[in-house]
């Protein structure tokens, strides 16, 4: 039996969904808000979280990393009245499982809930530990980078040709290494061949060899990288920087794993298991002609594209801890701390050159405190602190335009919230003052609801996409009549 949350403020929503999940022998609760949602599925154990967009303190959609982060990983499958091609592309970013419009029937309901339960269970059985991942200096656990792990486990247990794309510096050599170290090659070779430095006129020499003789310098036969990578894995990086004349002799090497070293007429066999990376856009090479599209079929059986790390910030914290430490170890000083300042810096910055820009960061922090255990912002260069200080003053600068707890609405018509003088004095808990705010605003809310609806609450309803019982609940809660 499985523990699904549905959050979702509208109570025939609700009733309805618990009803189908019930019929299907599984237990359901409801939440009304995007903050209670995200508590219950913090504190709670779900197998399953349906999500509505539009919720009375917020988009569903910006809480779906929050959902995504808790203990239990469940499921994710989005609900909501308003489809959008935003909505479905933040959904698909945040590995939501499926994104429902309503209305939706019970079969369309019935039919995501298996399926997405069926993948959470091959989703545990990966994790179990014999299919524990040895992850070598892959740190972090955001849900992109998972998903990632998990796609590199399944090509580990086979000999499938992989493709992994990312732009520089997202960990694409590390990735390629991972897959050889969990699969059954792994006591042999793991063969790195960088095409971009390769000199095309010895490209074919570096790959397939050379007989004493070939060409001016061959004064000894030499076995290619190719032949080195037999019983291993051969790993192709930056696999769009190959010339076209090699792409078609490498397609049948590939095929028959068979080739002919330069300058002999014997053909020479090696098993290997053929891993490639690259940073460019590979079908945009092959519209231009400038990569062969067979070949790039072959490559990419299987393809994963790794994030850039602005998109795994949750990461940072993790990435930082485990390479100060490294780095520390290497320079042979104490293993160094920072203050939360220093981390709140690293977080605010974009990181452009991604993981190998972090790590590059962070040694030049460490030598530039070379004798201080602790590291501060200004141990950081400047192009990394800016983004931080430049958000600190915007936060400044707001507080002191800030004219108090005034909401202007328009040119002609101005609400305030009125703060009674006992909250500050003398002062009350910050909950009793959130709390009457809170429900000042919504006041403020329905009435200039009810106002640009001209009093109909239908349209009042759906302007607020809200129940039309909901609203109800709301106008009697407030005392407010449609006439206000």
């Amino acid at each position: 039996m499985a523990n699904v949350l549905i959050i979702d403020d509208d109570p025939l929503i609700g009733e309805l969904l618990i009803k189908y999940i019930n019929d299907m022998g599984h237990q359901a609760t409801v939440a009304e808000t995007c903050s209670r949602g995200v508590e219950k599925v913090l504190a709670g154990v779900f197998d399953l979280v349906f999500l509505d967009v539009v919720l009375p303190d917020g988009d569903g959609l910006e809480s779906l990393s929050s959902i995504r982060t808790a203990a239990s990983e469940p499921e994710v499958i989005i609900i909501t009245a308003e489809a959008s091609t935003r909505g479905a592309k933040m959904a698909l970013e945040n590995n939501a499982w499926d994104y429902i419009v309503k209305p939706f029937s019970k079969n369309e309901i019935r039919l995501s809930v298996e399926r997405s339960l069926e993948f959470r269970s091959s989703r545990k059985a990966l994790s179990s530990p014999e299919n524990i991942l040895y992850r070598s200096d892959i740190v972090g656990k955001s849900t992109a980078l998972v998903s990632c792990l998990a796609t590199a486990g399944q090509c580990a247990k086979s000999d499938v040709n992989v493709l992994i794309s990312g732009k520089t510096g997202t960990g694409k050599e590390l990735f390629a290494n991972l897959i050889h170290e969990n699969s059954l090659r792994s006591q042999n070779r793991f063969v790195v061949v960088d095409c971009a430095s390769l000199p095309e006129q010895l490209v074919e020499a570096v790959l397939f060899g050379h007989v004493k003789g070939a060409f001016t310098g061959a004064d000894a036969s030499r076995e290619g990288l190719v032949k080195n990578a037999d019983g291993g894995t051969l790993f192709l990086d930056e696999v769009g920087e190959l010339p076209l004349s090699v792409q078609k002799k490498f397609l049948r090497v590939l095929q028959e794993r068979k080739f002919k070293p330069v300058g002999s007429t014997k053909e020479i066999h090696s098993d290997f298991r053929l891993l490639s990376a690259t940073n460019r856009d590979l079908p945009k090479m092959v519209k231009k002609e400038l990569f062969r599209k067979d070949l790039y079929f072959r490559l990419s059986t299987i393809h994963i594209d790794l994030p850039d790390l602005k998109e795994c910030k949750s990461d940072i914290k993790d990435l930082t801890l485990h390479y100060i430490y490294r780095l520390c170890e290497h320079h042979g000083i104490e293993n160094k701390g920072f203050v939360p300042e220093f981390l709140e810096t690293l977080k605010m910055y974009d990181w452009p050159g991604n993981i190998r820009e972090l790590i590059n960061i962070l040694e030049k922090a460490i030598l530039a405190g070379y004798d201080s255990p602790i590291l501060y912002p200004n141990h950081l260069p400047a192009r990394v602190r800016l983004p931080y200080l430049q958000s600190s003053m915007e936060k400044k600068r707001t507080r002191m335009d800030d004219p108090g707890f005034v909401l202007k609405k328009s040119t002609d018509t101005a609400f305030s919230i009125h703060l009674p003088k006992n909250y500050l004095n003398p002062i009350k808990p910050l909950n009793q003052l959130k709390k009457h705010i809170m429900n000042e605003t919504e006041k403020l809310y329905l009435l200039k609801l009810l106002a640009s609806a001209n009093g109909n609450l239908d349209k009042a309803a759906s302007l607020a996409d809200l129940s039309k019982s909901h609203l109800y609940a709301l106008l009697k809660k407030h005392e407010i009549s449609r006439f206000e």
